[in-house]
């Protein structure tokens, strides 16, 4: 048996060099699609747009709003949002399979539990005053949900993901391997 797959992953080492350049460009396509969809991304984005940064397109790096923005978020305030935001931020929702109903129930539960914390902890956050930032603080935090729960409406991003990795998959074999790959699964009709 190890003979057989040892066999295969010798044959399947692609000899052209415009395949070799093939497989390198989706490889980094799907590391592009990964990166895009990961919530640990997401979660920190999110962290620094909350901290008054914005991220420059150019150099990638995180840069203050304005010289002007002298609000300091207290690191509880953060640390609080970032670990709510990570018990639906992740891999499980935005591959899931959402309902409209379910996707509003949550955002339901989102609103309510933004505005009781921001409202309960105003002056501990050093906000209480501070309308505008209170305004900022919920808009990124619910827009960002928001647009996460509705990648997962009824399966939409896990759909898009599995069929660019079947489409770069099909596009990276050649015609020997595509007929072994498809009679992996023969010994099954004996």
């Amino acid at each position: 048996m190890e003979d057989y797959y040892s066999e295969q992953q010798i044959q399947q080492v692609p000899i052209q060099p415009n395949e070799l350049y093939a497989q390198e460009m989706n490889e980094n396509k799907m590391k592009n699609i990964i990166a895009q969809i990961s919530p640990v991304n997401q979660v920190e984005e999110i962290e620094m747009r909350l901290k008054g940064y914005k991220k420059n397109i150019f150099s990638s790096e995180w840069e203050k709003i304005t010289k002007n923005f002298n609000t300091t978020i207290p690191e509880d305030l953060i640390s609080r949002y970032t670990s709510w935001l990570s018990s639906f931020m992740n891999i499980n929702t935005i591959m899931g399979n959402l309902s409209e109903h379910q996707i509003t129930r949550i955002m339901s539960n989102c609103v309510e539990w933004v505005i009781d914390d921001v409202e309960s902890h105003a002056e501990a956050y050093g906000i209480e005053t501070d309308y505008t930032e209170r305004t900022r603080i919920c808009d990124i935090l619910l827009n960002s949900t928001f647009f996460v729960l509705n990648r997962s409406l009824n399966g939409i991003e896990s759909r898009r993901f599995w069929s660019s990795l079947t489409l770069s998959e099909s596009v990276n074999m050649n015609p020997n391997q595509q007929n072994k790959s498809s009679d992996w699964w023969k010994f099954w009709k004996k």
